[in-house]
């Protein structure tokens, strides 16, 4: 890997995305090399100028493209995707495959390209994973005009790795002809990029990431998948793992939104993708989308109850059965881990340690491949599964409701005015 200035090429100047106000220079990001580290615009709000930041060689040769200032570039090449190379081999099958793949990308009529499982998948095996290939930090969207941005945004893209850079412009954007090869590229990254949010070290918690990951893209929305995906900030991947059975033939699905909506606020949503959601769950009969509707309405009444551990809160450990239930009804796999969990602490609050680690135990096998084991929930699960007792849910449900803290206060205060007489 090497640092170099960057002049703007003939076949760039061509495209007419490169003014010659974009100043172009070398950006220094603390000690890591990037390949290229320019162009940059100044951004409109502050004194941070936002630059791309390639690395022709990360994950392999893959290679990486960041939009974003050089403070938070310096802060992502500190994690182990680049310091520590072994930390993504073979993460990226597509470059050398090292197993078998677990399906074939096959096209859909009226939905255009997507994967197809090519033999039995059990729930939680690894489907895929991919570094990122195009991280976008928000502020270019916020604090650039648009004509900006998007320059910034296409020299990301067409300076990575050939293959790379293929794959990704080979992306649908399911509608539009004719546009220009900045448009086309702000098309393809709106329509199959991923929103991610900041890791706990980074010092901007205010602004996303705005993702791509070519393969994984090529997977098509359900509002009931049957697959689930997580992002590792350490190794800057995304993971796709099965969240139930997948038969071989059976389409490879995930869900591009929050599933735990009524289906005409799922179908506005999906309409940012350009195109109208035709799943099962979308296209049932009447009376089985009121019927989801009414679980989906259930499930997100009685969830605030949970976090809320006054006297007044109406948890318990049978409305954490309940909400297990529903959960199984609307065919949530992807959310079970966050029921499971709070069902374990309900029982832990009530001073039932067994049935508490059932449920801890059934959070950290969900969660594992929902959301991660770095996750806070599965961490904090898995704690809780090793010593309920010890854990601060531990009563906490039967203290509260009887007020058992406040006696136990009073009762100190009184120890302590007899000790003073």
């Amino acid at each position: 890997m090497y640092t170099q200035a960057i002049t703007i090429t003939t076949e760039f100047a061509d495209r007419a995305y490169l003014p010659p106000y974009c100043g172009l220079a070398v950006i220094p990001s603390a000690s890591h090399a990037w390949t290229r580290s320019a162009p940059c615009f100044q951004s409109t709000t502050t004194d941070d100028r936002i630059c791309v930041f390639l690395d022709a060689g990360f994950a392999g040769g893959r290679g990486t493209s960041f939009v974003m200032t050089a403070k938070r570039a310096a802060y992502l090449a500190t994690h182990p995707a680049f310091t520590d190379p072994d930390s993504v081999k073979d993460t990226n099958q597509d470059l050398v495959r090292t197993i078998p793949a677990k399906y074939d990308i096959k096209e859909f009529p009226g939905k255009g390209m997507g994967l197809v499982a090519n033999d039995h998948i059990r729930r939680g095996d690894l489907i895929m994973a991919n570094t990122a290939s195009l991280m976008i930090d928000y502020r270019a969207f916020n604090e650039l005009p648009r004509e900006q941005y998007m320059q910034l945004q296409a020299y990301a893209v067409d300076f990575l790795p050939a293959p790379h850079r293929a794959a990704l412009l080979n992306l649908s954007i399911h509608d539009g002809t004719n546009l220009s090869h900045i448009a086309m590229i702000d098309k393809i990254t709106t329509t199959n990029a991923f929103d991610i949010d900041p890791d706990e070290g980074d010092d901007d918690q205010d602004n996303r990431f705005f993702v791509v990951f070519p393969e994984i893209a090529r997977m098509n929305h359900d509002c009931r998948p049957n697959a689930d995906y997580y992002f590792d900030h350490a190794t800057l991947t995304q993971y796709i793992h099965a969240i139930r059975p997948i038969s071989p033939g059976e389409e490879i699905t995930l869900s591009y939104i929050d599933p735990a909506m009524k289906r005409s606020v799922r179908q506005k949503r999906l309409r940012t993708w350009g195109f109208q959601c035709v799943c099962h769950h979308c296209t049932q009969e009447r009376a089985r989308v009121e019927a989801s509707d009414a679980r989906i309405k259930q499930i997100n009444d009685i969830k605030p109850d949970f976090r809320n551990w006054e006297p007044d809160s109406r948890a318990s450990p049978q409305m954490a059965e309940l909400l297990i239930s529903l959960s199984e009804q609307e065919q949530l796999w992807g959310m079970m881990y966050e029921a499971y969990a709070l069902a374990a602490l309900e029982y832990n609050g009530v001073g039932d340690p067994w049935t508490a680690i059932k449920y801890a135990r059934l959070a950290v096998e969900w969660g594992i491949w929902s959301v991660g084991e770095k996750q806070d929930d599965v961490v904090e699960m898995a704690r809780l599964a090793e010593d309920p007792l010890a854990h601060w849910s531990w009563m906490m449900r039967s203290k509260r409701s009887h007020g058992w803290e406040k006696k136990a206060e009073v009762r100190d205060d009184d120890d302590d005015d007899d000790d003073d007489e």
